[in-house]
């Protein structure tokens, strides 16, 4: 459909309307599932904000039946979801081998970031691989997301949280899921969802927060949000969960200002005092690289809460947002 107004085509110049319909964002998953926090994380993680897996799922999950409500969907050779990342190609008309294309997905889902390292992994080299790479970003089944501070080539990473989990614990352990061991699976599969899907979705729901929920924690000049890498020499660089610019900043420009730095974090440990530390050596770091970050204030994102030393030490200009704040429920 989103061929229909470009170049050539029938329809350039005549439409009026160019609606583009995306996913539910967490909050309103977590109302159309009726969910509360620590469960709609769980559902967003593995399926994402798309209604129509509600319905063909069915029974709602209950609060600590994660593993079986997958066992039950997911997991289930029988379910129609089972499959779903063949159905999805099956949908675009200009894929052929979808072995390729479940290829690429498999090495970006296992971490594969750019084209050489992702024909590495599958046996291409990176300019053959331009023209499958194209056809999946063109089809939303990739996304390529930019350093918002440094002049790098781009992150690819999966688009749908669907085949992400697919991709990393489905297709791994088909054999044994075939058999209908699933319960064993998902025991396997604990740290693998909790390194490599749940973790790095906690992130992109922060991100999601500070860019259409920020005003009500008082932050009133956020333009464009995303991520970046600063040099250390002491402590071998810093990956920034969560970067916003100034609204009248542009990313990737020398000297933009920086409104805001976060760090999320998925884990069972409360966040403390330390974390908020290295936010300001951050800080420090990229204020003598060259940015305004002088002014720029801190959030800490945490699944697990808080420690009471940091709440004590915290300034009230540091943003402390646990898992009911991001989904806009009292704590």
């Amino acid at each position: 459909m989103s061929t229909l107004l470009s170049g050539d085509q029938a329809l350039r110049g005549r439409a009026v309307l160019d609606l583009k319909i995306g996913p539910f964002r967490h909050r309103d998953a977590a109302a159309f599932w009726d969910s509360e926090p620590e469960t709609a994380l769980l559902i967003d993680a593995v399926i994402g904000g798309a209604p129509g897996y509600r319905d063909v799922i069915g029974a709602p999950l209950r609060s600590g039946a994660f593993g079986e409500w997958l066992e039950t969907s997911l997991l289930n050779p029988s379910h129609i979801l089972f499959a779903e990342p063949d159905y999805l190609l099956a949908e675009d008309p200009r894929i052929g081998d979808r072995a390729v294309y479940h290829s690429i997905w498999e090495a970006v889902s296992s971490g594969a970031a750019t084209p050489t390292q992702i024909g590495g992994l599958i046996g291409m080299d990176a300019k053959s691989l331009g023209y499958h790479l194209k056809i999946m970003r063109d089809g939303g089944f990739i996304r390529h997301d930019q350093d918002i501070l440094l002049q790098r080539k781009p992150v690819i990473t999966v688009a749908d949280p669907a085949v992400r989990f697919h991709h990393l614990v489905v297709r791994p352990n088909l054999l044994d899921l075939e058999m209908r061991n699933s319960r064993l699976v998902w025991e396997h599969s604990a740290e693998t969802f909790s390194s490599k899907i749940l973790g790095p979705h906690f992130e992109e729901i922060a991100r999601e927060w500070v860019r259409w929920h920020g005003r009500e924690a008082g932050l009133e000049d956020i333009g464009q949000v995303g991520t970046t890498e600063v040099a250390c020499r002491e402590h071998r660089g810093h990956e920034v969960d969560v970067v916003a610019l100034s609204r009248r900043s542009m990313a990737r420009a020398k000297g933009a200002g920086i409104s805001l730095l976060g760090e999320a974090k998925c884990t069972d440990r409360p966040r403390g005092v330390s974390d908020l530390a290295r936010l300001e050596h951050i800080r420090d770091l990229l204020v003598s690289h060259g940015w305004d970050a002088r002014d720029a204030r801190f959030a800490l994102f945490s699944r697990s809460g808080f420690t009471d030393d940091l709440k004590a030490a915290a300034d009230p200009r540091s943003l402390l947002i646990d898992l009911p704040g991001l989904y806009g429920k009292a704590s």
